[in-house]
């Protein structure tokens, strides 16, 4: 008699089975590596607001404290309802020299604000004075007033330079007397982090 030789194979449900632990292993695999890739990328997000912010409170603060008057005024408690906290602040540099002192004047003030369209965080530096900015060759105070015929007019601010500070700022608020508060919160995409700090300014 004859044998007959039979080659031995996987069946269907062997196949079956092994292509779908193939494709749990592989789907697995993609998932560990796509949430890996989203951490990172939320990691990457996270420190870049978080150095913008650091940037910025560091440069308010700095300056701040050493401010000789305030011309921002500023509420005592943020949460009060017929004075909430400005988004802005603006104070006399008490740094010298100034940068610009070759202008002969013996008042400079920093303003911080907030650029909306683009939620960027802006120093201006700027003098005051009672001519167009363009011809002004006299500088004074913010609050300086003088009379011209029978009316009582003002200095206007005229700016020196205008530069990014930082990036991101959803919200910037100001409040307290002595000791200054300063709120910030920073947004890109889907992250955010608010970020709060006080400065005790030395002239004010």
């Amino acid at each position: 008699m004859t044998k007959q030789n039979y080659s031995k194979g996987f069946t269907i449900i062997e196949l079956t089975v092994t292509i779908s632990i193939f494709i749990i292993v592989i789907a697995a695999v993609l998932g560990i590596s796509f949430l890996g890739q989203r951490f990172y990328q939320q990691g990457e997000i996270m420190a870049e607001i978080l150095q913008n912010g650091r940037i910025i409170s560091e440069r308010m603060t700095r300056e701040i404290r050493q401010a000789d008057e305030l011309v921002t005024q500023l509420p005592q408690v943020p949460d009060q309802p017929d004075s909430p906290p400005p988004n802005e602040i603006e104070f006399q540099d008490g740094h010298t020299p100034s940068p610009y002192a070759y202008l002969g004047s013996e008042y400079y003030y920093i303003r911080y604000y907030i650029a909306t369209n683009t939620n960027e965080v802006r120093r201006n530096y700027r003098v005051y004075c009672f001519d167009a900015c363009g011809i002004c060759s006299e500088y004074f105070r913010w609050n300086d007033t003088k009379m011209e015929g029978e009316v009582e007019v003002g200095t206007s601010a005229c700016a020196l330079e205008d530069r990014i500070i930082g990036e991101y700022v959803q919200d910037m608020n100001f409040w307290g007397a002595g000791l200054i508060n300063i709120s910030l919160t920073l947004q890109k995409d889907s992250e955010q982090i608010d970020l709060n700090t006080k400065v005790l300014g030395r002239n004010l």
